[in-house]
């Protein structure tokens, strides 16, 4: 069991970090187009969709996955597994619904950076707070 716990604990963490490092520098590429800087870059950055950030959507399957054959019990009813699937739920929800959109928008050559700067870092934001209560693990 402890192996099974071991992989999957390593794919969800493969997960969290490709799918939220994806987002932020899809971020850094949003604050670089809002400022205006060389617009073929960023337009070159947003030419084709960013398959990778979907990797945030498989977070919480390993992450029940792994608690479920977790050694010394499972702790689906602790604190920091409810907030770790509160967090997963806003930061899917600003990935679905204003991160891809907004990237989109720019693919069209629309405006739309500014709308992925600020809700990329707000998914950082949230992953470094699920960080947090996954290193910590309070009751």
């Amino acid at each position: 069991m402890r192996a099974a716990y071991d992989v999957l604990v390593a794919l969800h963490v493969a997960c969290a970090v490709i799918g939220f490092g994806t987002v932020a520098v899809s971020g850094a590429y949003g604050a670089l187009g809002r400022r205006g800087a060389d617009s073929a870059e960023v337009r070159r950055f947003f030419a084709a969709p960013l398959r990778a950030e979907y990797l945030i959507l498989a977070v919480p399957v390993f992450g029940a996955a792994a608690m479920s054959v977790r050694p010394g019990g499972r702790e689906f009813g602790s604190l920091w597994v409810v907030a770790g699937f509160l967090i997963w739920g806003l930061a899917s929800f600003l990935l679905l619904g204003v991160v891809r959109p907004a990237e989109s928008e720019v693919r069209a050559g629309g405006p739309g950076a500014a709308r992925i700067m600020w809700a990329a870092g707000a998914c950082d934001a949230l992953f470094v707070i699920a960080l947090f209560l996954m290193v910590t693990q309070p009751r």
